[in-house]
């Protein structure tokens, strides 16, 4: 008949600290408290070793896993708070949200329902899962990056300067901190064999997306979506716009002029000087793959896109929304401003 585990009691690793001080082997521990050599071995191996175990120690660490063990088991698939993460990846949602706002909005809730557990715990129950369909599903729902990271030889950039662009070292320092909206970042996303595109706009303060669709990165069709797009956004939180030296954006002039704006343009090969929209560039190739033919998308599918992400919970925000926290801004201005209508909210998005 198998023998059932029991846990260490407090009394026997306390008797473990002292006979391993007095330098008792495994074995000899073993035999005085009736337990397996390999226990009293594990023990003190996870706890510090000879040099380092201590009763208190080996409880809180026995406690600790004991704890992860149970939380794993609350994720079991078949299980309703299994099903409840599922969901939310396939909502695009990545497990640190899943944990952190669900945890701080709906704490209660998702306790009586078993998702109290972080974001570590939800990792590695997805990679635990066998090989299978619902593995590779769930795995595909998480953010991919790039299989390798690289930039290009300065000598590589082919692209002319443009004409009268205002550098980013001349952009105004309230920009940096992030403290006062109505500063946006720039860029396209390039469909198949790049004769498609999308415009991507993002406010720095809140994380909020717009996205433009585009016939084609001719100039004169960028600076009109572009301006399309951010002209449906307040006057007030249309401050600045910072975008890379792109020649979609060569006629940056008319597109200042159109939506009352100042443009910065950000030096060569410096992606983390527009760090928010290129972050967000990445989420949005979960939905647009490279290589997809982005002409095809129409506005409403890109508000739709848009409309998703911007409905995710960030952990910069508290794990609020970047749509709550951009409509508690857009509410906040004085009705009859620019852009806001008698409910105070006028956006695509």
């Amino acid at each position: 008949m198998a023998r059932t585990y029991k846990r260490l009691t407090v009394e026997e690793r306390a008797v473990i600290e002292v006979r391993v001080r007095d330098g008792w082997s495994f074995r000899r521990i073993a035999e005085e408290l009736g337990r397996s050599p390999d226990t009293i071995s594990s023990e003190v191996g996870g706890a510090g070793g000879r040099a380092g175990y201590t009763a208190g120690r080996g409880s809180f660490l026995a406690d600790f896993l004991g704890r992860t063990r149970r939380r794993r088991r609350k994720l079991e698939p078949g299980g309703p708070a299994f099903a409840k993460m599922a969901e939310l990846l396939r909502r695009k949602w990545s497990p640190e949200p899943i944990s952190g706002r669900r945890l701080r909005i709906e704490g209660e809730e998702i306790m009586e329902s078993g998702l109290d557990v972080s974001h570590e715990t939800i990792y590695a129950v997805l990679y635990a899962l066998p090989r299978g369909e619902l593995r590779r599903e769930l795995l595909a729902d998480l953010r991919r990056g790039k299989p390798q990271r690289g930039r290009r030889p300065k000598d590589s950039e082919r692209r002319g300067k443009l004409v009268g662009m205002t550098n980013i070292s001349e952009r105004p320092p309230e920009v940096e901190g992030r403290l006062v909206p109505g500063h946006w970042e720039g860029d396209l996303i390039v469909g198949a064999n790049g004769s498609s595109a999308i415009g991507t706009l993002v406010e720095r303060t809140t994380g909020f997306l717009v996205l433009a669709k585009m016939p084609s990165k001719k100039a004169d069709v960028a600076a009109c979506a572009f301006a399309g797009a951010l002209n449906a956004v307040p006057q007030p939180l249309r401050k600045t716009l910072t975008y890379d030296q792109g020649k979609e954006l060569a006629r940056h002039a008319e597109l200042a002029e159109a939506t009352g704006m100042r443009i910065f343009f950000a030096d060569p090969h410096s992606p983390w000087q527009r760090g928010t929209n290129e972050n967000t560039n990445g989420l949005l190739r979960q939905y647009f793959p490279k290589g997809t033919a982005l002409s095809g998308f129409s506005q409403a599918e890109l508000d739709a896109v848009a409309d998703e992400i911007n409905g995710r919970p960030r952990k910069r925000l508290a794990y609020a929304t970047p749509k709550e926290t951009f409509l508690r801004l857009v509410a906040g201005l004085p009705v009859g401003v620019d852009g806001v209508n008698e409910d105070g909210v006028r956006l695509a998005s």
